[in-house]
């Protein structure tokens, strides 16, 4: 199968990377000195999208603002029985451009891997799948692309739970910026916690910075979960918040999780 990728960031590479295995592979981005960096015998660069007739399939890996044109482009390029498929973080402002493929007989797909490309074996990844036109079949494409695990999701579930990971992005690097000032202080008097809340807030900073800041401009829902979040850290009582806490306590090992702090 030939298979166009568009965009060669770090999710870019490491797909590019796999499908060459078992297909031929074709990248392109406006920086081409990131195109040349990764191509090789299995991955042939592009220099424009001129002429896309030849490819089955395009994956696109581009900013969540770039993909509605993106579609538009190449739905205008690429044959009728061909597949765009696209993996933006945030699937509101995308999902209407992707929905209208099919009148013109491109089958579209939308999925998000719910890993990033530090995962070094892609087998162990997860990646939210929303619907199109018909979930099965966009599953089961899918699936004859990659290993790992596709878990059916609707629009809106999708982008709630994705609201609050930019949320999550937001504290780690808010927390960095203003804590730093005091960085030696918390270096020297870490406890477990502050520890590990460091590693997962270093461990953010790896995100772009742009596609950490679409996250939250292009997240319908964010300002509903930062409002939600607001009052509870603007109430400042423990007791209140914890009172609150119920579903949690369903699904989280508090003590398992404090014995975990304690084994490295």
């Amino acid at each position: 199968m030939e298979i166009l990728i568009i965009g060669v960031g770090e999710m870019g590479k490491l797909f590019s990377r796999y499908l060459s295995e078992e297909h031929q592979v074709a990248i392109y981005d406006l920086d081409r000195r990131k195109v040349e960096e990764i191509a090789d015998e299995r991955i042939r660069p592009l220099s424009d999208l001129s002429d896309l007739k030849d490819f089955e399939s395009a994956l696109l890996c581009v900013p969540i603002s770039k993909v509605p044109g993106l579609v538009e482009e190449l739905s205008g390029k690429m044959r009728k029985g061909s597949v765009i498929m696209e993996i933006s973080s945030v699937k509101s402002p995308v999902i209407g451009s992707m929905r209208k493929l099919p009148s013109i007989g491109i089958k579209g797909i939308s999925f998000h891997p719910l890993f990033g490309p530090g995962i070094g074996d892609i087998r162990n990844g997860r990646a939210a799948v929303i619907e199109v036109t018909n979930i099965k079949d966009e599953i089961s494409y899918l699936s004859s692309l990659f290993p790992f695990e596709l878990i059916p999701m609707s629009l809106e579930d999708h982008d709630r739970a994705m609201a609050w990971l930019g949320l999550i992005h937001l504290i780690t690097n808010s927390f960095l910026s203003s804590s730093d000032d005091d960085s030696d202080l918390l270096r020297s008097a870490s406890t477990k916690t502050i520890s590990w809340f460091l590693r997962v807030s270093a461990a953010t900073l790896n995100q772009s910075e742009v596609l950490s800041q679409e996250l939250i401009t292009q997240n319908p829902y964010f300002e509903e979960a930062l409002g939600k979040f607001l009052r509870e850290l603007n109430s400042r009582d423990f007791k209140e918040i914890r009172g609150k806490i119920k579903k949690w306590l369903e699904i989280i090992d508090i003590k398992g999780s404090y014995e975990f702090l304690y084994r490295f």
